[in-house]
This record gives structure tokens, sequence and C-alpha cells, in this order.
């Protein structure tokens, strides 16, 4: 929905009590504290006057207000500060995209979960189309934000069933590290590209032609585990992740999903605050 400009306030008088940092918080954390959008995308909307703060335009940052008296909107609609915080446990099959609608029709997330609260969630990271697991969702920007970033080293687990016996040798080249392409590499292998590692991996049994693994990863780009494997001569068949920090996947069915418990999401909550 565009904005009115013809409806911007500018006066310096009437936004001037949005100017004082004693006035509390920023009110693009506010935002993101509401489930609107990521904090950059907040700060945008604000530059473009889309935000009014007690019918006030506000569109300039910093801008500060207090939560508990003042009334935000955003192109006219009133932000919920006091919505509930909701965490959801996902067990993603195959062949569903981690994405809560998709214009091409394709199965996704949001086919699925529909949380009856109505509240605006989504994933927390991703797992690729052809991966299965534990996938976290949430309407809470700031955990998910923490959640995925690289200096809380939040570890996820992986069972991983690959074409081939692999060797103690492979293992150790893959805890070592492996060059994988980026911008500037077309293909990954061991020259060019920058260097990947697992943090954790274990031979978990032979069977015949194939080998399952358990892998750990603290930090993870696009498809990496496919990605190494394939270099090393070890094509993934199956991979499904078990566990995000502390909290498994145990309990559930593939497409079956629930919300965490009080404990999961202490947890989680603790993790980040190490």
């Amino acid at each position: 929905m565009g904005w009115n400009t013809n409806d911007k306030t500018t006066n310096t008088e009437s936004t001037a009590p949005f100017r004082d940092a004693d006035r509390g918080e920023r009110l693009q954390r506010v935002m993101t504290k509401g489930g609107i959008a990521s904090r950059r995308k907040c700060e945008e909307m604000i530059e473009e006057g889309k935000v009014k703060v007690n019918g006030v335009v506000v569109d300039f940052l910093p801008a500060w207000v207090n939560p508990k008296i003042d009334k935000i909107t955003i192109a006219d609609h009133k932000l919920n500060l006091h919505a509930d915080q909701i965490y959801v446990m996902y067990y993603k099959p195959r062949g569903i995209i981690c994405t809560m609608s998709d214009p091409e029709g394709r199965p996704c997330i949001g086919d699925i979960v529909t949380h009856p609260s109505g509240s605006r969630i989504f994933p927390i990271g991703r797992l690729d189309m052809e991966s299965q697991g534990l996938l976290l969702l949430t309407n809470d920007n700031i955990m998910a934000n923490e959640l995925t970033h690289p200096k809380h080293g939040m570890s996820k687990t992986y069972e991983v069933t690959v074409r081939g016996k692999v060797t103690e040798e492979t293992i150790t080249t893959l805890k070592k590290g492996i060059y994988l392409a980026d911008a500037h590499t077309k293909h990954d292998s061991n020259r060019g590209g920058k260097r990947a590692h697992v943090d954790s991996i274990e031979i978990v049994r032979h069977d015949r032609d194939r080998t399952l693994l358990t892998i750990l990863l603290k930090e993870g780009r696009n498809r990496q585990i496919r990605r190494m494997l394939a270099v090393v001569g070890h094509p993934v068949k199956r991979l499904r992740r078990t566990q995000i920090g502390e909290v498994s996947l145990k309990g559930l069915r593939p497409g079956q999903w629930r919300d965490l418990s009080q404990q999961e999401i202490n947890v989680l909550q603790n993790s980040i605050r190490r």
C-alpha cells in the first residue's frame, strides 16, 4: 500500500518528542520486535514515511518511542506491541520449499503450518527442497536474527546417508576443510573459492554401498554438506536435520509441527546469551 505524502508531517515541533532518546526504545527495534520485518527493512519503511507515531509521520532516524504509551501505525495498520511470541518446531518433509508462500504454486511451508493464533510466522534459516528434518518458525524477528547470527555459532546436527563407503581419510579431509565455489569460482573443488569445514563428523555405520554419517555444523553455507560430500566422491542420498542447539526433532513425523515447550524456548534463549 502506498503512502499519501500530502499527509506527511514534517513539523519539528510535532516530532520533537520522538527525537529524545530518553523516551525509550528505537522505533525500528520496536517494529522488529513486533514482527513487522527485519531491522533494516523497518528503517527503510521509516525513512519512506510509512510509519506514524501517535498520528505523526516519523520519517527520520534515530527516532525514539515508548512502547507502553505510543500508538504506532504502518501504512495505517496499527502495530500490536503485545502480540504473543510464537515458536514452532516443524518436521519438513522432502519436496517442500522453505517459504510461507510460493508464486509458482510449489508446495511450501505455508500450505501446512498455519498457527491458530493467526500470527504471521516465518522460518528461521532454511533447508533445501530435497532435505528434510527440523525447522524452527517464529514471529519473533529478534530471536530469529540472534539464532542465525554467526557470532553465536548455533550448532545444527544432521543425519546424512551418502553413496559409497566413507573412509577415515575422507573424514579427516572433511574436518580440515574443502574449498567451495564463491561468486568468482564456477565449480567446487580443492582450488579457489572459500574453505568450508564440518565441526564434527562421525561414521555411524556402513551398509553395502552406502554410509550413514552424523555431521554437526555451527556456521553453514548454501547446500554446504551436499557440496562437500560431492567433492570427495560421496553424493548425498538422504539428508535430515535432527537437532538445532539442544532442541531435538524427536516425537514428530514428516509434515507434523507443534509449539515449542517453555523449556525448549529457554534453552534456545540461553544459548544466544552465552
